[in-house]
């Protein structure tokens, strides 16, 4: 059994040495992270508590929201101009008022409309799976389904069936199935971007699910190297994946406590 990694609000100065280093950078993942799991992926918020300690914590650091959330999902649920905001795993920027998607991930939008298109056909008699079309990308959610394995299963089998997702990449989250361009393109490049970028010389990384394993490992290369001070954070839940918990260097229990430690974080900053 895999160890869970030391609680990061019993060592919070381990975070606030890294941050310490300027210019720093904040790296948030959303759903599991920054607020709990939602049956609806539509209906997913953040608390005002939250939503203030980022617009303040925007305002002496780098914060940079990854998810595998289309970037117009992403600053409708976080609401805040001042934070850079990375979608579909990377694929997507929204950073300066500026949105793109990557030349390299366009090519795949096409198909990814039709598999989604094809799937809402497939699965229309199935309650509780939601077909997410992101553009680049595609969720297939099935957390609300009475028979979630039989769901996976199917889910499964249709994407490994159909024509247009030859060739491209398939992974499982947190009860969802994901299909992406067959691109070296993630959550860990996009944090490298934004290191190199911005040149910062510190990066926390918060997340809770596969994806976010990518941008923990980057953090890690880079601190390796020397190149930056880092952290990685993972955030529990009941299906907290192996990986996750491999590649942290902390953890937190919950949403909740990711509450706590940046309104303690945008606190500390007042402070100063």
């Amino acid at each position: 059994m895999v160890s869970i990694p030391p609680d990061l609000l019993d060592n919070r100065e381990a975070i606030s040495r890294v941050l310490q280093e300027q210019p720093a950078g904040l790296f948030l993942d959303i759903d599991g992270t920054l607020a709990p799991l939602h049956p609806d992926p539509t209906a997913v918020t953040i608390t005002a508590a939250v939503r203030q300690a980022i617009a303040s914590l925007s305002e002496r650091m780098e914060v940079v929201v990854l998810s595998g959330r289309a970037t117009a999902d992403s600053r409708g649920i976080v609401g805040s101009d001042a934070v850079t905001y990375v979608g579909n795993h990377g694929s997507e920027w929204l950073r300066d008022g500026q949105e793109s998607v990557l030349a390299v991930a366009r090519e795949f939008v096409p198909r990814m409309h039709q598999i989604a298109s094809d799937a809402l056909v497939r699965f229309v008699d199935w309650p509780g799976v939601y077909v997410e079309d992101k553009g680049p990308s595609i969720s297939i959610h099935y957390r609300t389904v009475a028979d979630r394995p039989a769901a996976a299963a199917a889910i499964g089998r249709f994407i490994d069936e159909h024509p247009a997702a030859v060739g491209l990449r398939h992974s499982d989250g947190k009860l969802v199935k994901e299909v992406r361009p067959p691109i070296d393109i993630n959550k860990g490049t996009a944090v490298a971007t934004v290191v190199e970028e911005r040149g910062l010389r510190a990066a926390a990384m918060l997340g809770d699910d596969t994806t976010d394993v990518d941008a923990f490992r980057a953090v890690a290369r880079m601190r390796d190297a020397g190149r930056i001070q880092g952290l990685s954070i993972g955030v529990l839940s009941a299906g907290t994946p192996g990986e996750v918990l491999e590649a942290a260097d902390y953890s937190l229990a919950d949403t909740n406590a990711v509450e706590r430690l940046l309104v303690w974080l945008a606190d500390l900053g007042g402070q100063g």
